[in-house]
């Protein structure tokens, strides 16, 4: 008899076996008869040989039984009727057996049918308790949210009143402060009536003093009149000014009884804000009510705030006009004081000449002959400060000057030190990144070329012909881009997007091989790479990955069969019951191995 396996691979490398051929002796010529088939000693060697052979090879053991890659045939020459009889009675039996599985199997999905009936009631109702759920989370969300808003409105208005008890604080404080500063323009207003009138005095005093300075003195009576009327006319301005600030100060206590009535309000408030009974639209009409108050009470303090603005005004600017009197003043006391000064220091150098002229045999009228007509004191005086400047020039002597340039000179030659270490190190950096350079390039090149010409080799493998090359984006090599360039037999592609999904997957598929022959790795895990391929593809991909599967152990997730008959070890998972999964694994030798035994 002859047992047929239809799940073995279809294209299997050839086995390296001892031909039947080479066994055989005979005056015909029988090799090509007797090329294909192979020769073992027992069972298990010819199942060892079973996985190595062709689709047009097959092996023959000593016993008669007679394997190939995908087919077992036994030999029963003795008894061979009473094999066929009872192979006859054995298939009875397996056709009863296969109709109760049948039946077991039509009741099983029966089940099968009901219990997805009632999962699916489940799911049903499981959907409606969900919907539910999720309704109850909203509404839960919604009440959330309203709370929220409350409280964060609550804490407005508690934010909105803190504010309004830091403004009532800092207008008391302004107002403090501007109270100060009438006190002080106030006293400075007195200072400079009394200045003023120490003036007068200065003035009634100085009326005694030489004819020389008299038409000064009067021009500065003149001006102290004319600054006593300016004196005057601020004076009037300042009463003015005094008024309007007990206007403002009319304005500021109208302000405090309105903060005073704030105050009850901010109580009353606080209250309504600890029953918690009002609702929020009275506390919002309240709200408003409170800010338009607010803004009537920043209304008057700004108009206060003018006020004072001005009056401050008017007090710097009459603090400018008493200043400038004074300055004229000092001016005037300045000039009759130098005016003494020069008076008496002519009267003692007259003296001194007059004494160093007794002294000698030089007289003044002679003296005042030889000179000259023409001679001026300023000119020898020039000539006296010129010799005297010449001879500042000359400087003292600085005896610490070689000391100085020695110390200068050791910094000078430690800084000439560090200058050329720091180039010998900029030097070195330099000629290191020049090498790194270097090198980055050169391995690159060999890098890009050994891809280049992987790449060239694989596309077609993978595709059935067309052609696939790498291509830089720019001359220099640290800086560059690579591109891939990839023609699929039969097609002219201008962009990318012009190419499939497989088409895509095949050309990422040959570059990540290019690189893996270039540096390969311990294993590679590939997810579903297989998945846009077409049986053609599929058939091209696990060529290429059975022969690389020698330098390279391979781990796949696919769902295709192809990819699957390529794999020596079978993971995965299933689900008997609902909610919990299995790990099944499966060595495709061993499962090999049971199918020939049985």
């Amino acid at each position: 008899f002859t047992l047929f396996d239809t799940s073995a691979a279809s294209d299997a490398t050839t086995a390296a076996a001892n031909s039947l051929a080479d066994k055989v002796k005979s005056t015909y010529s029988l090799g090509a008869l007797l090329n294909g088939v192979h020769a073992a000693d027992d069972l298990n060697q010819a199942m060892s040989m079973r996985g190595n052979l062709a689709a047009d090879e097959s092996v023959i053991t000593r016993d008669g039984i007679w394997l190939g890659k995908n087919w077992l045939r036994v030999a029963r020459d003795k008894d061979e009727k009473g094999g066929v009889l009872a192979r006859e009675q054995e298939i009875k039996q397996l056709q009863e057996s296969l109709e109760e599985l049948d039946l077991q199997a039509e009741e099983i999905e029966q089940r099968i049918v009901d219990g997805r009936a009632e999962l699916h009631n489940h799911e049903q109702q499981r959907e409606q308790w969900q919907a539910e759920l999720n309704q109850s989370h909203s509404q839960c969300a919604q009440i959330q949210a309203q709370i929220t808003s409350r409280q964060s409105r609550l804490e407005q208005l508690l934010n909105r009143n803190q504010n309004l008890q830091q403004e009532e604080s800092e207008l008391l404080s302004q107002i403090a402060r501007e109270e100060d500063g009438m006190e002080t323009a106030r006293r400075k207003r007195n200072e400079a009536m009394s200045l003023m009138e120490t003036l007068s005095r200065e003035r009634e005093e100085l009326t005694g003093q030489r004819e020389a300075i008299q038409n000064r003195l009067h021009e500065a009576r003149s001006k102290a009149q004319n600054e006593r009327e300016a004196v005057h006319e601020l004076a009037i301005q300042i009463e003015s000014k005094r008024t309007l600030k007990r206007n403002i100060e009319q304005n500021i206590e109208r302000m405090m009884r309105q903060l005073e009535q704030q105050q009850q309000r901010r109580s009353e408030l606080q209250q309504v804000m600890s029953t918690g009974g009002e609702p929020v639209e009275k506390m919002q009409e309240e709200l408003e009510t409170l800010l338009a108050q607010r803004l009537e009470v920043e209304e008057q303090l700004s108009e206060a705030r003018r006020a004072v603005e001005a009056i401050d005004n008017a007090l710097r600017e009459l603090e400018h006009k008493r200043n400038e009197s004074e300055q004229k003043s000092q001016m005037i006391r300045s000039s009759l004081e130098q005016a003494r000064l020069n008076t008496q220091e002519v009267k003692v150098r007259s003296q001194t000449v007059q004494e160093q002229l007794d002294e000698t045999d030089y007289k003044v009228e002679q003296l005042l002959e030889e000179l000259g007509e023409h001679a001026r004191i300023d000119d020898w005086q020039r000539k006296l400060d010129d010799m005297a400047q010449k001879i500042a020039r000359l400087g003292p002597i600085n005896l610490a000057a070689i000391d100085e340039y020695q110390e200068q000179l050791k910094r000078k030659e430690y800084l000439d030190s560090q200058h050329d270490d720091v180039m010998e190190a900029l030097e070195t950096l330099e000629k290191a990144i020049a090498k790194i350079d270097k090198e980055t390039r050169s391995r690159f090149k060999d890098t890009y070329e050994h891809v280049n010409n992987r790449l060239q080799e694989m596309f077609p493998r993978l595709f059935g012909g067309g052609q696939a090359y790498l291509e830089m984006t720019g001359d220099d090599l640290l800086n560059t881009g690579v591109a891939v360039m990839a023609r699929p037999p039969g097609k002219r592609i201008s962009h990318i997007h012009l190419m499939s999904g497989g088409e895509k997957a095949l050309t990422a598929v040959a570059l990540v091989f290019a690189i893996f022959e270039l540096n390969p790795a311990p294993f590679c895990m590939l997810d579903e790479v297989d998945a846009p391929l077409d049986e053609a593809n599929v058939g091209r991909f696990c060529d290429l990955v059975r022969d690389m599967s020698k330098r390279v152990q391979f781990i796949f997730i696919t769902h295709n069969k192809t990819t699957m008959e390529l794999s020596e070890s079978m993971s995965g998972v299933t689900m008997r019951e609902a909610g919990v999964s299995r790990l099944v694994s499966v060595d495709i030798e061993e499962a090999a191995k049971l199918v020939a035994e049985a």
